[in-house]
Formats: structure tokens, C-alpha cells, sequence
């Protein structure tokens, strides 16, 4: 098992359990971002993590299928296609990642088989969507 550690590895953020969780049971919810606003994004991304590690643990929603597919109707094509069959048992729960989607395509890159995530319970995307900020705030200038 090759995890990537956040900052907050073993503690909390924001007052949430960081927990290790298998990569290749997270759902990157938006596309690949090699630019954002105009500017190289995924690339310097990727070296900042290789240099400096992650900072901030994985914003992760734990989903139905029926709750996924009201955020897909919501954001259509700025989502990714959905990584499961709209025909299927909706009821089933999946990992959605709400706030790192380009860091744990990253991870995954680098081999890295786990990454540090705080998950929001019972499919509430608004809070990890307000949440992103934080994420952002140290990097204004430099990524955004």
C-alpha cells in the first residue's frame, strides 16, 4: 500500500477525520484540467506534490448512484461521464471526489495506490463545495 499523505495525515481538518482511502475506489468527478483560467494547471500540480507533498486531504462525498445522478442532471458536462450504469441498483454507495478530482489522477500517476480524504457522509456535495476554497487560498496566484 503506497499512500500519499496530506498534511493533516492522522489528524483533522476543519474539524473532520482524515481517512485513507484506496484510490481506485474514487470517482474523479470533473474532467482533466491541463489548464484552468488560462493557465497550466495539472503539470505544475503534479510538481508540487512530487517537491512538496500533498498539503490538503481529498474532499470526498459518500453517495448513492440516485444522489450522483442529481448532481450529473445539475452540472451535466462538467462532470465526468458516470462511472456506473444509470439502469443499476441506485441505491448502491460510491466515493465521489468533490474537491481534488486532478490530485487523485495525480496520485494515481505517481503509483501512489491510497490517498489521505475527509469524506462528507450521506451526499452533501454543498459543504465540500464551499469547502474548496480552503483548499485554494494558499495557492491563489500560483494555480488559480
Amino acid at each position: 500500500m503506497k499512500v500519499l499523505k496530506s498534511k493533516y495525515h492522522g489528524s483533522q481538518w476543519d474539524k473532520m477525520n482524515v481517512v485513507i482511502l484506496p484510490i481506485n475506489e474514487l470517482w474523479a468527478s470533473v474532467p482533466k484540467a491541463e489548464k484552468h483560467r488560462g493557465k497550466n494547471f495539472y503539470g505544475p500540480v503534479m510538481e508540487d506534490i512530487q517537491q512538496n507533498g500533498l498539503t490538503f486531504p481529498l474532499l470526498v462525498v459518500d453517495a448513492t448512484r440516485e444522489q450522483i445522478i442529481q448532481q450529473k442532471e445539475k452540472y451535466k458536462e462538467k462532470l465526468c461521464d458516470l462511472p456506473f450504469n444509470e439502469d443499476s441498483n441506485l441505491t448502491i454507495s460510491q466515493y465521489v471526489v468533490w474537491g481534488g478530482s486532478n490530485r487523485v489522477r495525480i496520485a494515481e500517476e505517481l503509483g501512489y495506490s491510497h490517498i489521505d480524504c475527509v469524506v462528507f457522509e450521506n451526499g452533501n456535495f454543498a459543504t465540500p463545495h464551499l469547502k474548496q476554497s480552503l483548499h485554494r487560498k494558499p495557492y491563489k496566484g500560483k494555480f488559480y
